[in-house]
């Protein structure tokens, strides 16, 4: 048989093992279960609507074409389309256009954050350059850390976990002093860090977020003692007596 008379199933699988990614692996970035990966891959269950072929093939980094067998293409493409655009955008210090409306950039960035959550990758892929372009220009701080971290959400699903982690690098650098911002950032940090096997930098960009939006308790003896039996220097003695002279303790 043909690499093009495979069955869908056996392609998808084919290029889930050039790809270096076991079924968890892969259902994890297509956000499904590892029952569906193997029943799709096993042809028990029919992959028939194009749509979710895309997000299959964007995880892949090949062409939907490539899964539907209409390509004779038998090599893996060693670049991801559109990531040459992302490198440059990531590159570029100036804004080779004028920026847009803010309420125009919240509406892109919002656009980005939904076609990420619904895995439609190639689409993503085409935008973000532009995307980039516009929150530079635009000096929204909201909206750039917003780009960036979408920015770099996708490349780790992607399999660009270096890159990814430049644009959360950018991501944290653009959040400044805001607690709120930078542990939004620090998720798309973590994530990069830990897709390219450095956990325990992960773990570290994580809890230092998380203690910038709510810093640990301080662990202070006197202040507790004080909290639970009171300003001891305020209490009367025993047999002290008021000034009515029926409040002491009397002999």
């Amino acid at each position: 048989m043909s690499r093009d008379e495979l069955p869908i199933g056996r392609r998808v699988a084919g290029w889930r093992v050039r790809r270096s990614m076991t079924q968890q692996m892969f259902a994890d970035r297509l956000r499904r279960s590892k029952s569906w990966v193997d029943k799709i891959e096993r042809g028990v269950r029919p992959l028939d609507r194009y749509s979710v072929i895309q997000e299959v093939a964007g995880v892949l980094r090949v062409d939907p074409e490539v899964l539907l067998g209409q390509s004779s293409s038998s090599s893996p493409a060693g670049t991801p389309v559109g990531l040459d655009d992302i490198r440059a955008a990531l590159a570029r210090y100036d804004t080779p256009h004028a920026p847009p409306q803010t309420h125009e950039l919240r509406r892109q960035v919002g656009h980005a954050g939904l076609a990420y959550q619904h895995a439609h990758y190639p689409q993503l892929m085409r935008a973000v350059p532009g995307l980039l372009d516009a929150a530079q220009g635009a000096r929204s701080t909201k909206e750039l850390v917003q780009a960036y971290r979408t920015t770099a959400l996708l490349l780790v699903k992607l399999g660009e976990a270096d890159l990814g982690w430049l644009a959360a690098d950018r991501a944290m650098g653009a959040a400044g002093d805001d607690p709120l911002l930078a542990a939004t950032a620090a998720v798309a940090v973590a994530q990069a860090l830990r897709a390219s096997g450095r956990d325990r930098l992960a773990l570290s960009a994580t809890l230092t977020a998380a203690h910038r939006v709510m810093p640990p308790p301080q662990q202070n003896g006197d202040q507790e003692v004080c909290g639970a039996f009171g300003d001891q220097s305020r209490r009367k003695p025993l047999g002290h007596r008021g000034e009515g002279g029926g409040e002491g303790v009397h002999r």
